[in-house]
């Protein structure tokens, strides 16, 4: 059967990011619970969340009781003209989850759909106020919003999308505030984050009449190499977009839904955005499942007598009833979860963990190690790009030992499940620092 498997998989797939006539064979993971996945018996520790959607355990108990009895009563329904229970306690769950500072929510499939809709909200809200003139974007440098190619456009022209760039629009980027880690405090140096807001305002002097929306990942840069920065930088561009009348996005499709510490990562700077798409861990993990939340004002935008200013967009599983009942499960475990601190003790293990790799063997050949919530990242001291050897090789050497890890470029970084136990992220740890002595002096 395993030789079945091969040829099938040889024949007939097409993996994502991977050049198929380099990659080994994927490893074949036939089951999976709490933090383990199992290819056949042996269990790998899904240290980065199955590229960070899973935040509560695979299979869990509680999710998996919910979509089974959704599913003996509804599996889905078209969500437009009709709606049903799930998607509308979802939808009243998530606004007052913003103490309904958004309390709109439009319901789609993945992190880029998400951002890809705030997008256009932000675009066609002025376009039916008749202000044509406000069309541009602004966006981070190092930003990254997913692979359709609205998102991006907004994106920062890395080696992912460098290739597309004759299909893209052109957007404005500004400085992005990352800034080295500061581990004595526990928190991101600001220096950046002061000039990062210059060069917005001096973007917003120049070009504000003409930008509709500043897109931006809140406190971290996911796929742009885990680049943490202050939590001040968002109150200011906060200020700034008000100032401006520019919609202000917060792409959390990463860092949304309890990554963080916080339900919402904007929480953590005391301000709210116009705009916030959430994916990933929405609904556990569990679903292709993604909302897009709106303030008032701009759900306004749209509410109109003429059918032109209708925001036309839409997907055929929009609001998929075992998607909200999954989502609606995780944010009921999350919220017992932040009651019991659960994410702020997963975070001191970081810290501990991560104080003993600096002070251990392996310390020489890692710089700015950094956490935040369930987050802990470090960069090795290599110039190993995102098509360079390292990542495949931590790739293949961790799974060996018994943990996924799964770098960017050379960036390390853990996102495991927030159900993880201490000693299970002592051993992602143990499995870390002898990989790295395996893998560094062969690079």
């Amino acid at each position: 059967m395993e030789q079945r498997f091969e040829e099938i998989h040889q024949k007939h797939a097409w993996q994502p990011f991977t050049q198929m006539k380099l990659a080994h064979m994927p490893y074949k993971i036939d089951r999976a619970e709490g933090v383990y996945l199992y290819e056949g018996d042996r269990a790998i520790i899904d240290a980065v969340g199955s590229w960070w959607v899973n935040l509560f355990g695979h299979c869990n108990p509680r999710i998996n009781d919910a979509v089974i009895q959704q599913l003996n009563t509804l599996e889905h329904a078209m969500y437009a003209g009709m709606t049903h229970e799930p998607a509308l306690m979802l939808s009243e769950a998530l606004s007052r989850q913003s103490g309904d500072a958004l309390p709109r929510v439009f319901f789609s499939d993945n992190g880029s759909t998400a951002v890809e809709i705030a997008l256009k909200m932000a675009f066609q809200y002025y376009r039916n106020a008749g202000q044509t003139e406000k069309c541009e974007f602004v966006a981070l440098k190092d930003g990254y919003h997913g692979d359709t190619i609205g998102t991006m456009s907004v994106g920062t022209r890395s080696v992912f999308h460098k290739l597309y760039e004759p299909l893209l629009f052109d957007v404005n980027h500004v400085a992005s505030p990352a800034d080295e880690f500061d581990f004595a405090s526990g928190s991101v140096k600001t220096e950046a984050c002061e000039a990062a807001l210059k060069d917005l305002e001096a973007m917003f002097q120049a070009k504000g009449d003409r930008i509709c929306g500043f897109i931006l990942e809140p406190l971290i840069q996911g796929a742009g190499g885990m680049k943490f920065y202050s939590p001040e930088y968002l109150k200011g561009a906060r200020k700034l977009c008000d100032q401006y009348n520019v919609f202000l996005i917060a792409d959390e499709v990463f860092v949304g839904t309890g990554r963080l510490g916080s339900y919402f990562a904007f929480e953590q700077a005391g301000v709210w955005p116009d705009l916030i798409a959430l994916s990933k861990g929405l609904s556990g993990g569990y679903f292709p499942f993604a909302a897009t939340l709106a303030t008032e004002k701009v759900y306004q935008g749209f509410y109109s007598d003429d059918r032109i200013h209708t925001l036309f967009h839409g997907h055929s599983m929009t609001g998929n009833p075992p998607g909200c009942v999954a989502s609606l499960v995780s944010l009921q475990i999350f919220e017992e979860m932040q009651q019991n601190g659960i994410v702020a003790e997963l975070e001191q293990w970081h810290r501990k963990l991560l104080i003993n790799l600096m002070e251990g063997p392996a310390g020489k050949h890692v710089s700015n190690c950094r956490y935040i919530g369930s987050v802990a990242a470090l960069d090795v001291n290599l110039d190993s790009g995102y098509t360079g050897n390292f990542a495949p090789q931590m790739l293949a050497k961790s799974i060996e030992k018994g943990a996924l890890i799964r770098p960017l470029a050379n960036t390390v970084y853990l996102t495991p499940p927030l159900i993880i136990e201490e000693e299970q992220l002592d051993t992602v740890y143990e499995i870390l620092e002898s990989s790295l002595k395996e893998i560094v002096g062969g690079v």
